[in-house]
């Protein structure tokens, strides 16, 4: 179906991504922080990123900015309890496709997923 890495501190919620993603067929491989997201993308291939914006040390526009840098074109879906509308359009404009606010319901994560994945 599609690979998806989810990168979050949060390992309450990361999990909880993960058990959903899987449910729907997606293989999925997970990081706790934005190191640990970029030296899985330099491993392997991803159709999707699904990334917190607030994570110890590095941001989620950190990962994007370093993602561009390195001319990694993979889709990332931005999740924040924090974002606010200047936060979503720098988001944005490094290229996330979209940005869904915590607390996640499970249908909009599997909608917005799908989505990207699919096409």
């Amino acid at each position: 179906m599609g690979t998806i890495l989810v990168a979050d501190d949060d390992k309450t919620c990361r999990d909880s991504m993960q058990k959903v993603l899987e449910c729907e067929g997606y293989f999925v491989e997970c990081a706790s922080d934005v190191d640990g997201a970029l030296k899985a993308l330099r491993t392997d291939r991803f159709d999707l990123v699904v990334c917190d914006y607030r994570m110890p040390g590095k941001t989620g526009i950190d990962l994007l900015q370093e993602m561009r840098r390195e001319q990694r074109n993979v889709p990332v879906l931005m999740i924040s309890a924090y974002a606010d509308a200047a936060t979503e359009a720098r988001a944005m404009e490094l290229g996330a496709v979209d940005l869904i606010r915590k607390p996640i319901r499970r249908q909009d994560l599997i909608m917005r997923a799908a989505r990207v994945v699919r096409g």
